[in-house]
């Protein structure tokens, strides 16, 4: 299983946020490239990058940014966060991300995620609150079977799943365990989880789910996991 370090970019900044609310957040650095360096040093490999801004406004903000960050990541590097048509995929596929998240508009526009089936480096992300699939970042509920998008998922041949618990997300109450086994049991892509991540137990124990990936966001900044610590018992 992978570690993946989290970032996310609001206003030039390193935040993180309460269940996805843009009014409950927090500034970690002022300097994000500097903070990813000193991720690096920690020994920090893999990263999930989002830009907030972008997710809110429909279109890439930070890209700038992302790409100064790409430039020092030598490990698996994803980006998300307004992602929404196919120049924006082609951008941060020559910026050489590894994996790029789309969500609202290939939920959205059937025709659009069809389209994807010309690249392999799509991370499908499916954001739950209360077990309903949520666009626009985070704000509107989609009316559309989980099992249903799976499916789609797997014929076009998305590389990975991120599966991101928003009750659970910057909130340290641990990840919906139970979620990830279901969302598991119903397809045989990979799955990065996301959300509630307290504690080196719940690397652990999200490890022994078999999920691919792990995001450590706010635990890390907060030290309450070891950026060491958790890489050791994620590979």
């Amino acid at each position: 299983m992978k570690a993946l370090f989290a970032m996310d970019l609001m206003g030039g900044k390193c935040v993180r946020l309460q269940k996805g609310d843009f009014s409950k957040v927090t500034v970690y650095s002022e300097d994000p490239v500097m903070k990813i360096e000193e991720m690096i040093q920690g020994g920090a490999k893999d990263f999930h990058i989002i830009d907030l801004d972008g997710a809110r406004t429909g279109q890439r903000v930070h890209h700038g940014i992302i790409r100064e960050i790409r430039q020092r990541v030598k490990g698996y590097m994803e980006v998300g966060g307004g992602i929404r048509d196919m120049e924006d995929i082609g951008y941060y596929s020559e910026t050489g991300m590894d994996g790029i998240i789309v969500g609202t508009r290939a939920l959205e526009d059937p025709d659009f995620f069809e389209g994807l089936a010309v690249f392999r480096n799509i991370v499908l992300g499916l954001d739950l609150y209360d077990g309903r699939p949520m666009v626009r970042g985070w704000k509107t509920a989609l009316d559309r079977d989980i099992r249903e998008i799976l499916e789609s998922a797997e014929r076009i041949g998305v590389m990975a799943i991120l599966c991101t618990s928003i009750e659970r997300d910057g909130m340290l109450t641990g990840p919906d365990y139970d979620g990830m086994k279901r969302l598991s049991a119903m397809t045989g892509l990979p799955i990065i989880a996301s959300g509630g991540v307290s504690d080196i137990d719940d690397v652990k124990r999200l490890r022994d789910l078999n999920v691919w990936a792990a995001i450590l966001g706010k635990a890390v900044y907060e030290g309450k996991i070891e950026i060491a610590e958790a890489i050791r018992y994620a590979d």
